[in-house]
């Protein structure tokens, strides 16, 4: 055996005994909250973002470029010496292992670097509450507070000439607002800012992304060609991913807390539309009435924001969107988000059960 095939061999046995630790460990989610998401994980993506959060580029989306290239090129080999008869099944196949290899190296390196973080106990254990069913009255109960609350923001910004956030203050004012937040909740403590505009925002808009955040570095990616008003909140949303809480609609909470505690107007005025939309949402479904009496009660220009952003969604729909929506879909029910893409609406079960115990 060559020394090349015994490194491949060995490599290859050490990923598989860590993706069967993985798999096991899932099944813990005391031990994952006590030592992998509020022990080991904090201090790892600290020291990542303290080792590129200065980088004026996104260290992670190169290195998801170069591992997309790598795969499509891999398979694309196979492919190709599929067809030549001299080749041996071993030359052959050799692409197709390499190829697996690093699809293997991504599966390990993305659970063990932040992915566990989908079976911890999470927000709901942390603060004490409880996300179930609540009722009707509690759901319209809500809808009128925010509605009164981004009403309030919108007019505070018209009055201030105030409407557009740049990357600089938006990254600071988010920052801020998990500052503020740290003071009443010890465990939710950002430190060494990593947020940056992601490279393939373009691309975002037809594939359906707003943000994302990148397990390989440590950082946030916001895409900043969304509507600037949407923007605030998305930071906020991927900096709760940062310090840990995988589950789509943790982040959206832990996020909206960070922001609503922000002293910058606009970035409170981004989190409360947001939430707004998610939770007249839900009322929608049980209550048509009710939904259409208190949202005509929005500010004018609230009512063209939400306007612009629908705009912005149908002008940049594809089939592309329906296969990425499928994917991640499938994606979030396979990490213990049971309701798929629609686990983002459980935001508003969070807001009624913390307004109940506060």
């Amino acid at each position: 055996m060559s020394f090349r095939k015994a490194i491949r061999i060995s490599v290859l046995v050490t990923l598989l005994l860590l993706a069967l630790f993985i798999y096991f460990i899932s099944g813990y989610p005391g031990w994952v909250e006590a030592n992998y998401s509020t022990g080991f994980f904090p201090k790892l993506a600290a020291v990542l973002r303290l080792m590129l959060g200065k980088l004026p580029i996104s260290l992670g989306d190169l290195i998801y470029s170069v591992v997309v290239v790598s795969v499509v090129w891999n398979i694309s080999q196979f492919i190709v010496r599929l067809f030549h008869p001299k080749d041996s099944w071993g030359k052959k196949l050799s692409p197709l292992l390499t190829a697996g290899l690093i699809l293997l190296f991504v599966y390990v390196y993305f659970y063990l670097f932040w992915g566990l973080n989908y079976y911890r106990k999470g927000i709901e254990h942390q603060l004490g509450l409880q996300n179930g069913a609540f009722k009707k009255e509690e759901l319209i109960s809500l809808n009128q507070y925010l509605v009164e609350q981004v009403n309030h923001r919108k007019e505070i910004c018209l009055q201030k000439k105030d409407t557009v956030m740049n990357t600089g203050r938006m990254f600071q004012a988010a920052q801020e607002g998990y500052k503020e937040l740290e003071k009443q909740y010890s465990f939710l403590r950002y430190r060494n800012k990593s947020i940056k505009a992601s490279l393939f925002g373009k691309l975002g808009n037809y594939v359906g992304f707003q943000g994302y955040y990148n397990p390989f570095t440590g950082e946030a990616q916001i895409n900043t060609r969304i509507p600037n008003f949407v923007q605030p909140f998305v930071t906020c949303h991927e900096m709760a991913h940062q310090i840990g809480y995988a589950s789509e609609s943790e982040a959206n909470f832990v996020g909206f807390l960070a922001a609503t505690h922000s002293p910058d107007t606009l970035m409170q005025y981004s989190a409360y539309l947001d939430i707004f939309l998610y939770s007249i949402g839900n009322l929608r479904a049980v209550d048509s009435v009710a939904s259409k009496a208190i949202a005509k009660q929005l500010n004018e220009g609230v009512k063209r924001d939400i306007r612009t952003e629908r705009e912005f969604a149908l002008k940049h729909r594809t089939f592309l969107q329906n296969w990425t929506d499928a994917f991640y879909d499938f994606y979030l029910r396979q990490n213990s988000q049971r309701k798929g893409i629609a686990s983002y609406n459980e935001v508003t079960g969070w807001l009624i059960a913390y307004r109940k115990k506060q």
